[in-house]
């Protein structure tokens, strides 16, 4: 059986399906690594507990204390965010400021066990506070910066802080310039609700349509994980009051849908979402995803060739423009449009933006 399928039954045993998995001796550590890499060693590894039915031996045993120490490092890493992030909302309860907690925390919540929701840094998000935010953030925090044009970053407590002040790629305004909008109203009407100030998570429409873009951007411009598949999983496991006909519409207004269709597919097929949980415009998104697409839609996940560009420079930008070529179905089939029209809009976003920010 290879790694990947592996890895995904353990993450089932760890969602509440009972199963017995024989994994040789020498593919256990392979696992535990690819479980780290999807950022899923939590789940996998609460699996693994349930459901490794080889016998004990030296080899495995070492392995298995191996994880046992990766997971507790994870642990203690999300107890680090956790600390930083009542911090800052202690001081902006101070100055009366209310503001959403973003991606990796505000998914945790929808966990069985919050905890095994693994992430790296806090992401906040004002639609209107983003300035008095940032002087917070400067005094309590160190190495603050403002190189990239959607947010602000600095270190609380050695946590990576991200404060935004856009939620999208702004610059390319023709294309998500309508996905801003709503998404800042729905924030703002949101915490307009909220009577105390602080840190607040979204509520789910503002998730879904937000953890559905950031999934689709991740994938484009770099790649998903498993733990992208296992936050969705979740999510439609839990929604509860969601006006599913209005989050059809937002989907389908903001070219969603077909990102939509492959991430519930996978949810399905690999970790056995019972399909009466899903809308049925989800289902039919699934099914129209074409057999051939779904799998290159899943190597891409566990495909190791993939890096990422960290600067602006000349040497950065032709890497991305040679990467985008080789990665042109990604643009052609989920964007829906050519490679030529992505660049040529990119591009012209940019230098608009730079006239007229």
């Amino acid at each position: 059986m290879k790694s990947y399928d592996i890895l995904y039954q353990l993450i089932r045993c760890s969602l509440g399906e009972e199963l017995k998995i024989d994994i040789a001796d020498a593919q256990i550590e392979e696992i535990m690594n690819l479980s780290i890499r999807q950022g899923v060693s939590l789940l996998a590894f609460d699996g693994f507990q349930k459901a490794y039915n080889n016998e004990k031996n030296a080899n495995s045993e070492f392995v298995k204390l191996q994880w046992i120490g990766q997971s507790i490092q994870s642990e203690n890493t999300n107890k680090l965010i956790a600390t930083a992030q009542q911090q800052i909302s202690d001081q902006l309860k101070q100055k009366g400021i209310k503001a959403l907690v973003l991606k990796g925390s505000a998914l945790s919540r929808y966990y069985k066990t919050p905890e095994f929701r693994q992430y790296g840094d806090i992401d906040i998000y004002s639609p209107t506070e983003f300035e008095k935010i940032d002087d917070i953030l400067k005094t309590i925090g160190t190495n603050y910066d403002l190189e990239c044009y959607r947010h602000s970053q600095c270190q609380v407590q050695g946590i990576t802080v991200e404060n935004h002040i856009y939620l999208t790629d702004a610059r390319w305004k023709k294309k998500w310039a309508g996905l801003e909008e709503y998404l800042s109203n729905l924030a703002d009407d949101y915490l307009k609700k909220k009577n105390v100030p602080g840190l607040y998570y979204p509520d789910e429409m503002f998730t879904i349509v937000f953890f559905v873009y950031h999934a689709l951007a991740h994938f484009v411009y770099e790649q998903l994980s498993v733990r992208f598949l296992v936050d969705w999983y979740y999510l439609l496991k839990s929604k509860n009051e969601l006006d599913d006909a209005m989050l059809e519409t937002k989907l389908n207004e903001f070219g969603l849908m077909p990102l939509t269709g492959a991430l519930t597919a996978l949810c399905i097929k690999r970790l056995g979402m019972d399909e009466n949980l899903v809308p049925k415009y989800m289902i039919d998104a699934a099914c129209n995803i074409n057999p051939s697409l779904l799998k290159k839609f899943e190597d891409d996940m566990f495909d190791e060739s993939h890096s990422g560009f960290t600067t602006n420079s000349l040497k950065d930008r032709i890497a991305r423009l040679s990467k985008f070529y080789q990665y042109r179905w990604k643009i052609e089939e989920f964007y829906g449009i050519s490679l030529f029209q992505f660049v040529w809009s990119k591009v012209l976003a940019i230098i608009k933006w730079n006239q007229f920010k």
